[in-house]
């Protein structure tokens, strides 16, 4: 059974079709980039994975089961927080967050210690009781990863992780990522636009662009066609070693 499955996906806003026949799938314990320029639909492929989203055709299933019926499975890290610096709630709530199912359902002391296991396991359990907002870019997004490991997910779903992180810590989230996958086989989707960084992490990349245009192995996805057909014939395509690093727009000089 795959991990994910997406079937012919049509998606409209106002009768445009921003999605249109969207197929593609991923193995339990695959990582899959989603890989596309702005516009192209991809935080739109993933509210309708999430179930957050109906399509207007087509369908997704996640381990055999339709969204709505497998959000126990998903685990999501949304694009990077710029939360008030002020707002009282400290890094080891917000995982908590994660483990909370209702007002008669509050976590118990196994649930505590769940989550600070998990805040060890990404590297910032000496923070727990640092308030969020007060955080770095990096660090928000290792609490915002521990809040979606706690609940042990079988698909973790990323939406522009590296976004506002500093060069210095992109490495290191992606190895983290590795670390995630290796030790848990959990399946990771995410979306990015850090073709170098995911080249070297992920097992298969799907490009997207309303479409999919092609999805497969790094080496074999990321050609100068590829590229010029997500980014259009303005795009210049360097390479350095097995995989593209840098996409530009050409420019007067």
């Amino acid at each position: 059974m795959k991990a994910l499955e997406v079937k012919d996906l049509w998606f409209s806003y106002g009768g445009e079709d921003v999605l249109k026949g969207v197929n593609f799938s991923a193995e339990a314990g695959e990582t899959v980039a989603i890989l596309g320029p702005n516009g192209a639909g991809k935080t739109t492929l993933l509210k309708l994975i999430l179930g957050l989203l109906k399509p207007r055709r087509g369908e997704v299933r996640i381990f055999g089961l339709p969204p709505e019926k497998a959000r126990g499975y998903i685990g999501y890290v949304p694009q990077n927080l710029q939360p008030n610096r002020r707002m009282p709630i400290t890094a080891f709530s917000v995982v908590m967050m994660g483990l909370y199912e209702g007002i008669l359902k509050w976590p118990g002391k196994p649930q505590r210690m769940e989550a600070e296991r998990v805040l060890e396991e990404v590297g910032i359990l000496s923070l727990k009781k640092r308030l969020f907002g007060e955080l770095s870019g990096g660090q928000r997004q290792r609490v915002l990863i521990a809040r979606a490991l706690v609940r042990k997910p079988k698909l973790l779903i990323l939406d522009e992780p590296e976004t506002g992180l500093d060069p210095s810590f992109q490495e290191g989230f992606y190895k983290l990522l590795l670390k995630i996958r290796e030790k848990y086989g959990t399946t990771i989707i995410t979306v990015t636009h850090d073709v170098m960084a995911v080249s070297q992490v992920v097992s298969s990349i799907a490009c997207l662009n309303r479409t999919v245009v092609v999805h497969g192995r790094p080496q074999e996805v990321l050609t100068g066609e590829n590229l010029k057909c997500l980014y259009g014939e303005a795009a210049a395509y360097f390479g350095h070693g097995p995989a593209p690093h840098l996409i530009v727009e050409k420019h007067r000089d």
